[in-house]
């Protein structure tokens, strides 16, 4: 047959056409089909990946955490059941109120199909973020030992303190007592702030009964105050002299054992400091506003420090009080109180026997004591510190002093009897609660 009538019937047969083109689709269609089934593959070692990285990352940022950050995560990531072939890195930050730990881990997943097309591996990728941070709190805890607080069935200092006591271990648990300080301060008629830092801050000192200092009308503005050859308030009582009551003092500047606390997290100590408490003459809710914002506001740092160097603030603490716009620090107030504010006295001789009866005069109003609780109250509150306040079973005057004082109306808490305890649970509740959310 002529070679030109071969090559006419060649190009004209049409058998054989469909084996033809399913042999060169054979190859595509086993690069997607198989294809697919590596990328579900990958898919798969990507969770557990992942899920291995997730675990991981959120046991290293704890802050709970007695492991170092690289034995954490080696050993959280044991769970990937292919992690010999991981490779994993980790990127730690950590601060005394925070950690933030990022790990990243990659998988070179050999492929089953994909080297028809040339992909030998695809790359598993993983990678996951964690940070705990704890806010620094700073609070200030103003208790009424007045002589008043005998009074009730059972007595309303009996009641105070397991609910103080309570409110400590509310506030200084094992998850919150690094970060937070809390300052006691105890008041009657006046202050005590202990007659080490008495000394310290270099008063006067007319006698060693007590440790309280004057405090003029200017005092009660902005800042700590200079101590150094200030005056001591006498040794004397006003209203309850020669009275013999159970855990009574009746002195208007209380005495030792019933001192000023300082920026302590000792749960133990704080709570028998509180057991030990006397009542004594007076209320004097002015005076100690005024020394709990001190024990809060930044320019007291200087004191604080030297307290810490002296063994009387924890170390930890000898930083604070942080600035107002610290972002990192909520700071509280608590003041309690069973009364309105009292006159000021002292006795016209600072000399007179105390075995005598009083003999005294009138160095402030009452009215003038309120007004400058009010401006220590709304200088607090211009700076950010939250107030809460507690009238225990008081009268209107008294309601009416502690509502104007706090942040606002639902942080003022009017209670009898057995309330004064789920008053302070509250209170502790709500600081926990602003804690996590800001």
């Amino acid at each position: 047959m002529p070679i030109r009538s071969l090559l006419t019937r060649f190009l004209s047969d049409r058998s054989g056409n469909v084996a033809i083109i399913c042999a060169f689709a054979f190859i595509p269609m086993l690069v997607v089909a198989g294809g697919a089934t590596d990328i579900a593959r990958h898919e798969a070692y990507r969770v557990q990946l992942q899920d291995g990285v997730d675990r991981a990352v959120l046991a290293a940022a704890s802050l709970t955490q007695t492991r170092t950050i690289e034995a954490t995560v080696t050993d959280y990531m044991k769970s990937v059941p292919f992690i010999k072939d991981v490779k994993v890195s980790f990127t730690p930050k950590t601060g005394l109120n925070y950690r933030e730990v990022t790990v990243q881990a990659q998988y070179a997943m050999s492929t089953g199909f994909l080297p028809l097309i040339g992909v030998n591996t695809i790359m598993v990728s993983a990678s996951a973020t964690a940070i705990e941070r704890r806010k620094n709190v700073e609070i200030s805890l103003m208790l009424d030992v007045s002589g008043s607080m005998r009074n009730g069935n059972p007595r309303r200092i009996d009641l105070l303190k397991p609910a103080a006591r309570d409110f400590i271990d509310a506030i200084l648990n094992a998850k919150t007592a690094d970060y937070t300080s809390v300052s006691i301060v105890p008041y009657a008629g006046q202050v005590n702030v202990g007659s080490a830092v008495f000394a310290g801050l270099g008063g006067t000192r007319l006698h060693k009964n007590s440790s309280c200092f004057e405090f003029a009308d200017a005092d009660y503005a902005a800042g700590m105050r200079t101590f150094a050859g200030r005056a001591q308030v006498p040794h004397f009582t006003h209203w309850n002299f020669n009275q013999n009551v159970k855990d009574m003092n009746w002195w208007w500047c209380p005495t030792e054992d019933t001192s000023i606390s300082y920026l302590s997290n000792n749960a133990t100590a704080l709570k028998q400091r509180i057991t030990d408490y006397k009542m004594h003459d007076g209320t004097g809710t002015a005076v100690a506003m005024n020394w709990g914002l001190m024990l809060l506001d930044p320019t007291s740092r200087d004191f604080v420090q030297w307290a810490s160097t002296a063994g009387i603030v924890p170390t930890a603490f000898a930083g604070r009080p942080s600035a107002f716009n610290d972002g990192e620090t909520l700071k509280f107030i608590v003041l309690m109180t069973d009364g309105a504010i009292s006159d000021q006295y002292r006795p016209k001789d600072a000399n007179r026997s105390v075995t005598l009866a009083p003999d005294n005069k009138l160095t402030q109003s009452r009215t003038q004591a309120r007004d400058l609780m009010y401006k220590v109250c709304n200088r607090a509150k211009a700076n950010g510190v939250v107030v809460f306040t507690i009238g225990f079973e008081v009268d209107s005057t008294a309601a009416t002093e502690m509502a104007n004082c706090a942040s606002s109306p639902s942080h003022f808490y009017s209670v009898t009897g057995l309330d004064i305890a789920k008053a302070f649970s509250s209170i502790a509740s709500a600081i926990q609660k602003i804690r996590l959310t800001q």
